[in-house]
């Protein structure tokens, strides 16, 4: 039986090795829909475990500490879902200080 798959293009940057943030591309084997933290976990624990993001999950969308942009809206993570065999770019929240990846202080701006 064929898996579905999400195309993820997601904003990248350690400001140790890069001048600026650049996006990459992850195709993820999934065999139902999926919550964006879900999808981020995957990727970090199967394809890249590079990837930085907010890992803190409280699963009622109320902490916000999880916060992305998901193809330009910005969401919780760990309460939208994404749709099998989509494309979707996930990027770092506005309004804060971007440290890596998709990890923002909003403490300091």
């Amino acid at each position: 039986m064929a898996k579905d798959k999400i195309k993820a293009k997601i904003q990248r940057y350690d400001p140790e090795k890069d001048s600026k943030p650049y996006y990459q591309e992850y195709e993820v084997d999934i065999d139902r829909e999926v919550t964006v933290h879900e999808l981020l976990s995957r990727i970090h624990r199967d394809y890249d475990g590079s990837l930085a993001y907010r890992a803190f999950k409280c699963y009622k969308g109320m902490c916000t500490t999880c916060i992305v942009k998901l193809n330009g809206k910005t969401v919780r993570s760990c309460a939208t879902r994404v749709e099998p065999d989509t494309e979707i770019t996930i990027e770092p929240a506005a309004g804060g200080k971007l440290i890596r990846d998709l990890v923002v202080d909003f403490k300091r701006m």
